[in-house]
C-alpha cells in the first residue's frame, strides 16, 4: 500500500470535529430533517417514499418492505426494479446496474456513506475501467434501503454522472426488545434440475432493555445453488469477399456453476443521550465459484461454397474444459459519531474498504482431433439454432479421436483497498427560519493492484479423452438435440498438471499497481422561502494518481524485454451545483436542478502494461494521460404523491459530457524510436458527448376500488436514454457503449389480508457491447424481457410462506455482431423456484 506518514496525518485531521462529508448512516439525500425518525423506521415503504418527497434533489428510495416483494437474491437485482435502473446479468443473475442509461463505471457506491469498491477489474463490463462495482457481492439481507441519488450534492462523492447507489445498513435503533428474523428456502433450477439452498438470520435490539443506551444487530446470509445450462457462440469470417454468415468457428458449451454467497454484517450503536450517537459497524460478503465449462470448438477453414441456405466448409475439432474457482469479498469498517452540541450538527467517521477477487486455479486442458472434417451448416434460416451435418469425415464426437494436447492454468490476485476519513459540521445561519450552512472535507486513500500469473504444463505421452470422460455423452444439447460428445472430467487433468508444470510466472500484460488519493472539501447552504426551497453549494476535489505497470517489447526474432512504467497525474475539479424545490401543493412537488459531476479513467484504460510486437507492428496499451469525464447535468421533475406510498412523476434530464473516454485504433508511423506503420489500439478523450432522457414513475394501490379488487396495483416505470458520441474517425455519432435506450419495470400486485401476489416484467434494449473496427463487427447486447412472481401468504404474524419464480419467459442472455441476425451468443436458463419460510421471532 502506498499511504505515506502524512497522509496518515491528514487523515486524522480529518477526523477532527472541524470536517464534513457524508454521515453515518446519511439520508441519501444530505437532508437531516426528521432523520431519527427515518432511522427508526428505515425499512418501511412509507417512510422511504416520504424521504423522496422531503429531500432538496431527486432521489429514490426504496426499503427492505418493498425489497421483499420481489424474487430477488442480491442488490443488483433489487435495485434494478428502481426507476432508472437497468441490470446486466451474468450466468443468470444480476451483477451491475446501469443509472439512467449509463453504464456502472460511471456511477457512484456507498455503503453507509463508504465507497464500495470493484473486486475484479478485468470482470468489469462495458469500456474496461474496472470501477463498476459487483453488486452481486451484496445480499439483500444486509441493508434496511437501498437509495440512488440522481442529482448530487456538494456533501457527497462526486462520482457518479449517472447517479450514485447509497446502502443503509441494518440498525436495531429504535428496537424496544430483542428480535430475530430467520429465512430459510430451497428450490430447483429447472435447465437441468439443480438445488439450491438459501438461509439468512438477523438478530439484534437493545441491550440490557428497552431503555438501554446500547443496541446491536447482526447478520448472517447464506444462498448456495448449482446451476447448469447451455451457450452457443460463434465467430464469422468478416473478411470480404466471403459470405455474410460464413463461420470461423462455432462453439457449443455446457456450463455448471457450484456457487456459495455468503454474507455477514454487525452493528453496534451507543446513544448516551437524545442528539448523541457513536456507532460501529463491520460487514463482509461476496461469494465462492466453482465452474466446469466444457466445449466442443468446430474450427472452420473461413472459405465456405453455398447453396441456397447452405454453407460447405472443411473443418476441424477440438473438445476442451475450463475448471475453475474463484472468491469474490467485499469488506466494509466503519468507526464514526453524530452529535447535536446546541445548534451545531457535527458528523464524522472513519473506514477502511477492501474488495478482493481470488482465482485459486483455472485450468484449461485441450484435446485435439486430427482428423478433417466437411460440414454443411445452415445459419441462415433460424440463426439462434444454426443446424450442421458432416458430410465427409466420422467419430466427430468419439472421444477415442481426441488427444490431450495442452493444460494451462491461471491464478490472479487482485485488491482493491480504500482508508477513508469524513466529517461534517452544520450551523444555522438566519436568513429564513430552519435555514443552514454546512461545511466539509473528505479525505479517501486508494490502492488498487491487478496480479494476474499463468503456467503451463510440460506434457508427455498421449493421453485420449476416451481416458478421461467424466460421464455420458451430451446428445441434447440446449434441449435441441445436439451432440457434442463427453463431459471432460477436471480433478484427473489438475493432478496431471501438479506433476509436471513451468511454474507460476506473472503475466505483464495484466499486471497494475495503482494509487488514487482523494481530499475534498465542500461548502453547502439550505434553506427554504415560503414554498421554495434552495440548496446551492460547490465541491472541490483533487486527485493524485499513479499508474504502475510493466512495459513489454517484442522484437523481430520473437525476444521479449520487460521494464517498469509509472506516471504521476495530478488534477483538480471544482462541482458546483443548484437544487430548488417548490412545494406547489401538500401532494405536488416541482423540483429544478443543476448539478456535475465525475468519471475518473478506468485502471485498465491507464494501464501502463504496453505490448509491442515489432514484428507484426502492433501497440496495444493503456493511456495514463486520460483526462477525467466531466458532466453537466441538468434535471426537471414533477412529483405527485399518492396514499400508500404511490407516486406520479416525471423527470426530464440532460448530460452533457466532456473528455469521454473511448477505444481508438490509430495508425502512426513509427513508435518509440521504431520504424514502420503501426497499429495502435488504446484509449482517447473524446471532447464531447451526451445522455438525455426522460423517466416516469407510477405506484399505486387502488383502495377505493370495491369489494376483493381494493387489494391490487401498480408498481412501473420507465425510462428513455437518447445518447451519442463519435467513437471512430469520420463516423457520426453513436449511442454510448453500454447504455440502454430504453428500460421498464411493471408490476402488478394484489395485496389483501394475510395474501400477497405480485408478477414483475422488466426490459432492457438493446446495448453496444463491445467496439469493433467498425460498425459490421461491433458487439451489441440483445434486448431482454423478464417475467417473475412472488407470492407469500402470513400464517400468523411471525409466519409467513413465500414462493419466488424468476424468468418465467426463459429470456436468454444474447450477444451478435453488427446485426442480430449474426449472433455470437446465447445463453438459456429456463426458470428458477424457490419455497421458504420466514420468521419473525
Amino acid at each position: 500500500m502506498h499511504v505515506r506518514l502524512s497522509s496518515l496525518s491528514a487523515l486524522a485531521f480529518a477526523l477532527l470535529p472541524v470536517a464534513a462529508m457524508a454521515t453515518n448512516a446519511p439520508a441519501a439525500s444530505g437532508h437531516d430533517e426528521d432523520r431519527a425518525d427515518i432511522v427508526v423506521s428505515a425499512r418501511l415503504a412509507h417512510t422511504a417514499r416520504e424521504e423522496e418527497k422531503a429531500a432538496p434533489n431527486i432521489i429514490n428510495v426504496q426499503s427492505a418492505e418493498a425489497i421483499a416483494k420481489y424474487p430477488d437474491v442480491n442488490a443488483a437485482e433489487a435495485l434494478s426494479r428502481m426507476p432508472g435502473v437497468a441490470l446486466s446479468i451474468d450466468t443468470a443473475e444480476g451483477r451491475f446496474i446501469n443509472i439512467r442509461g449509463l453504464d456502472g463505471n460511471f456511477n457512484g457506491a456507498t455503503m453507509g456513506g463508504v465507497v464500495l469498491l470493484n473486486t475484479q477489474p478485468g470482470g468489469t463490463y462495458f469500456n474496461a475501467a474496472g470501477r463498476a462495482v459487483e453488486f452481486d457481492t451484496v445480499p439483500i439481507g444486509a441493508v434496511d434501503r437501498m437509495s440512488i441519488v440522481k442529482t448530487g450534492l456538494p456533501d457527497h462523492d462526486a462520482e457518479g454522472i449517472g447517479g450514485s447507489v447509497e446502502l443503509t445498513p441494518r440498525t436495531a435503533i429504535g428496537a424496544k426488545r430483542m428480535f430475530a428474523d430467520v429465512t430459510l428456502g430451497g428450490g430447483v433450477e429447472t435447465f437441468a434440475g439443480k438445488g439450491l439452498y438459501r438461509d439468512e438470520i438477523v438478530v439484534g435490539g437493545p441491550i440490557g432493555g428497552k431503555d438501554s443506551k446500547i443496541s446491536f444487530v447482526i447478520s448472517q446470509f447464506l444462498y448456495n445453488d448449482h446451476r447448469s445450462f447451455h451457450d452457443m457462440e460463434a465467430g464469422y469470417v468478416d473478411s470480404i469477399g466471403t459470405p455474410d454468415k460464413a463461420f470461423a468457428g462455432l462453439e457449443l458449451r455446457k456450463y455448471d456453476y457450484y456457487r456459495q454467497r455468503f454474507g455477514y454484517s454487525g452493528e453496534m450503536d451507543f446513544v448516551p443521550a437524545e442528539g448523541q450517537r457513536y456507532y460501529l459497524r463491520a460487514s463482509m460478503a461476496g461469494y465462492n465459484e466453482h465452474g466446469y465449462r466444457n466445449r466442443m470448438s468446430i474450427n472452420f477453414n473461413g472459405n465456405p461454397t453455398t447453396s441456397g441456405n447452405t454453407l460447405t466448409d472443411t473443418a476441424t475439432a477440438q473438445k476442451t474444459l475450463r475448471d475453475y474457482d474463484e472468491t469474490h469479498r467485499n469488506i466494509v469498517v466503519q468507526l464514526g459519531g453524530d452529535n447535536h452540541l446546541g445548534d451545531a450538527h457535527l458528523e464524522y467517521w472513519g473506514a477502511y474498504s477492501r474488495a478482493s477477487y481470488s482465482k485459486h486455479f483455472d485450468y484449461n486442458s485441450t484435446f485435439d482431433n486430427p482428423n478433417s472434417y466437411t460440414i454443411a451448416y445452415d445459419n441462415i434460416t433460424n440463426p439462434n439454432l444454426p443446424r450442421y451435418n458432416v458430410t465427409a469425415g466420422s467419430g466427430l464426437t468419439n472421444p477415442a479421436n481426441y488427444s490431450l494436447s495442452n493444460i494451462g492454468n491461471q491464478t490472479e490476485f487482485d485488491v482493491d483497498q480504500e482508508w477513508s476519513g469524513a466529517g461534517s459540521l452544520t450551523l444555522p445561519i438566519g436568513l429564513t427560519p430552519g435555514d443552514e450552512i454546512k461545511v466539509g472535507t473528505k479525505l479517501r486513500f486508494r490502492d488498487k493492484v491487478a496480479r494476474p500469473y499463468t503456467a503451463s504444463a510440460n506434457l508427455t505421452g498421449n493421453l485420449s479423452l476416451a481416458q478421461d470422460a467424466a460421464g455420458s455423452n451430451i446428445t441434447n444439447f440446449y434441449h435441441a438435440g445436439y451432440d457434442i460428445g463427453p463431459v471432460i472430467g477436471g480433478p484427473a487433468l489438475r493432478a496431471l498438471f501438479a506433476q509436471n508444470n513451468t511454474g507460476m510466472a506473472l503475466n505483464p500484460g495484466g499486471y497494475f499497481d495503482d494509487t488514487e488519493n482523494i481530499a475534498a472539501g465542500f461548502v453547502q447552504y439550505q434553506g427554504t422561502f415560503g414554498k421554495l426551497g434552495v440548496l446551492a453549494g460547490l465541491r472541490f476535489e483533487h486527485t493524485h494518481a499513479v499508474y504502475r505497470g510493466i512495459g513489454q517489447n517484442t522484437d523481430a526474432t520473437g525476444n521479449t524485454t520487460l521494464n517498469p512504467l509509472s506516471t504521476t497525474r495530478n488534477y483538480d475539479n471544482a462541482f458546483p451545483t443548484l437544487q430548488l424545490r417548490y412545494q406547489a401543493a401538500p401532494r405536488l412537488v416541482a423540483r429544478a436542478t443543476y448539478s456535475t459531476g465525475i468519471a475518473r479513467p478506468g485502471f485498465y484504460q491507464t494501464q501502463q502494461s504496453t505490448s509491442v510486437d515489432l514484428g507484426g507492428l502492433t501497440v496495444s496499451t493503456g493511456n495514463p494521460n486520460l483526462l477525467p469525464t466531466y458532466s453537466h447535468n441538468f434535471d426537471a421533475s414533477l412529483e405527485y404523491y399518492l396514499p400508500d406510498a404511490g407516486v406520479i412523476s416525471v423527470t426530464g434530464f440532460d448530460k452533457e459530457l466532456l473528455d469521454y473516454v473511448v477505444t481508438r485504433t490509430n495508425r502512426v508511423n513509427g513508435y518509440q524510436g521504431n520504424s514502420g506503420i503501426f497499429l495502435v489500439a488504446t484509449y482517447e478523450n473524446a471532447h464531447y458527448a451526451y445522455a438525455r432522457g426522460l423517466e416516469v414513475n407510477f405506484v399505486d394501490k387502488f383502495t377505493g376500488l370495491p369489494g376483493l379488487l381494493g387489494g391490487l396495483g401498480i408498481d412501473a416505470n420507465f425510462t428513455h436514454v437518447d445518447s451519442g458520441v463519435a467513437l471512430r474517425a469520420g463516423e457520426g455519432n453513436v449511442a454510448l457503449p453500454g447504455t440502454f435506450g430504453t428500460s421498464w419495470n411493471a408490476a402488478v400486485f394484489y395485496e389483501r389480508g394475510k395474501a400477497k401476489i405480485r408478477i414483475a416484467s422488466q426490459f432492457e434494449s438493446t446495448v453496444l457491447f463491445g467496439v469493433g473496427g467498425s460498425r459490421a463487427t461491433d458487439v451489441f447486447q440483445d434486448s431482454r424481457y423478464t417475467l417473475d412472481a412472488n407470492a407469500s401468504y402470513d400464517l400468523s404474524d411471525r409466519a409467513q410462506l413465500y414462493l419466488n419464480v424468476k424468468n418465467l419467459t426463459n429470456a436468454p442472455l444474447r450477444f451478435y455482431e453488427g446485426a442480430p441476425n449474426r449472433p455470437i451468443q446465447r445463453e438459456f436458463y429456463d426458470a428458477t423456484i424457490e419455497i421458504g419460510v420466514k420468521l419473525k421471532l
